[in-house]
């Protein structure tokens, strides 16, 4: 049997990846929530990934292993992936979609913490329509920046502040050397309208030739509700072919 495991983005919720359930009848299937895992008592920045990973991964595997456990990680869930692949060596497959696996220069670490910090305060201060109209301008959300809609009323406002700092790409150690060292399959998938991830996601490629790519047509960075036909295919095309013997 094969069991998915999925993880939402920044202001997502396990309910985001519902519209799957119909598809995965054949599968297993768990949505977590990024919240449950979160580890606020480490003053140590990159540990805080480390330690949601550690988390994650005792929860996922605290009893004996009966599946074959495949990872899909989308945005800041990706990220947060990325760690949990590389703390534990009993996933057998991932599906990146939409996701940085670290900065390479001090400067922009530095400035993306900046840009984090900045949003957060935000978030925190100002009215939450407003905070939310400039979040989906942002190029990156710019193809269908409405296509979720979030309510004040289903957040703590600390938490999501909490969440931009402590888990900014400005924390994240650049994984890239850490990834070239699992021996899993991994599909990574942009969408053409993303230039930016786009770019990352032919970078992996060449960085790493096992790991296979896909780059989604008419899509922008939330490619799963964007164009949920084509990552449906895209996602059990991969799973058939790497975990179904």
């Amino acid at each position: 049997m094969i069991k998915v495991h999925f993880i939402h983005g920044f202001l997502g919720f396990p309910s985001d990846w519902d519209s799957f359930k119909e598809d995965m009848n054949e599968y297993n299937y768990k949505f977590h929530s990024i919240s449950d895992y979160m580890s606020p008592h480490s003053n140590n920045e990159n540990s805080k990934f480390v330690l949601w990973a550690m988390k994650f991964n005792s929860s996922v595997f605290k009893e004996p292993i009966k599946n074959k456990n495949i990872l899909i990680g989308y945005s800041l869930g990706g990220r947060l992936a990325l760690h949990a692949l590389i703390q534990s060596n009993k996933w057998d497959a991932a599906i990146i979609v939409s996701a940085n696996p670290g900065l390479s220069h001090e400067a922009e670490k530095q400035a993306r913490i900046a840009n984090d910090i900045a949003w957060a305060n935000r978030f925190l201060n100002e009215k939450w329509e407003n905070v939310m109209e400039s979040w989906n301008s942002q190029g990156v959300f710019s193809n269908m920046k409405n296509i979720l809609t979030r309510d004040e009323k289903q957040f703590n406002k600390n938490e999501v502040a909490s969440m931009l700092t402590d888990f900014s790409l400005g924390k994240q150690e650049n994984l890239r050397e850490k990834i070239k060292s699992l021996h899993i399959p991994i599909l990574w998938l942009a969408g053409d309208k993303d230039s930016k991830f786009a770019n990352v996601t032919m970078e992996m490629k060449e960085l790493i030739n096992t790991i296979e790519i896909k780059i989604i047509a008419d899509a922008g960075h939330r490619i799963p509700w964007e164009k949920p036909k084509e990552f449906k295919e895209v996602c059990f095309n991969f799973i058939n072919k790497n975990l179904i013997k």
